[in-house]
């Protein structure tokens, strides 16, 4: 192609009487962007609230366990250090999602028992944080050998006996 010294490649007036460049569809990538950076923060902060001590309390069937839990020795500890997997995000997730709307459902229709129990897998869980936090204090005993349960001796640790004569009294 061969360009003629008279002619120029562009001509400037034209370029800059057509205003700005719109690119069709151009305008949803960033709507689309905005949102995503929306509900990602939306979803760290229900992460985060959710990983409260004073979150977990505020339900009627944990208005003891958190009392009692602020008077433990373990009150620097969230409820999510001793109950939550520690495992990564993803697994961290699933799980509290699990369990939230496990709670949520039994909160909603009201058949908490009067005394919740741990699940086994919940105990399983709470065993092994407690070996996580506690490990520098039993690895030269019995216990550092695993597969003993902590629960078993030190089950009113945080939450003291955990029951109520009557059910709960909520209403």
């Amino acid at each position: 192609m061969k360009f003629s010294k008279k002619q120029p490649l562009y001509d400037i007036d034209e370029i800059l009487n057509q205003g700005p460049v719109i690119h069709p569809g151009g305008g949803k990538f960033w709507y689309g962007l905005a949102a995503g950076m929306v509900l990602i923060l939306l979803l760290a902060g229900g992460y985060q609230l959710g990983g409260a001590s004073r979150f977990c309390g505020a339900c009627h069937s944990m208005e003891k366990e958190y009392t009692q839990w602020k008077l433990s020795r373990h009150k620097q500890f969230s409820c999510i250090e001793c109950h939550m997997p520690d495992t990564n995000i993803a697994g961290k997730l699933a799980y509290k999602t699990r369990a939230g709307l496990n709670d949520l459902w039994h909160e909603v229709i009201r058949n908490y028992p009067a005394h919740i129990r741990l699940s086994s897998k919940g105990k399983d869980i709470m065993n092994g944080n407690c070996f996580r936090c506690h490990f520098s204090t039993i690895e030269n005993t019995r216990m550092s050998k695993g597969g003993q349960n902590c629960l078993k001796c030190h089950h009113n640790l945080v939450h003291g006996q955990g029951i109520l004569k009557g059910g709960l009294k909520y209403e």
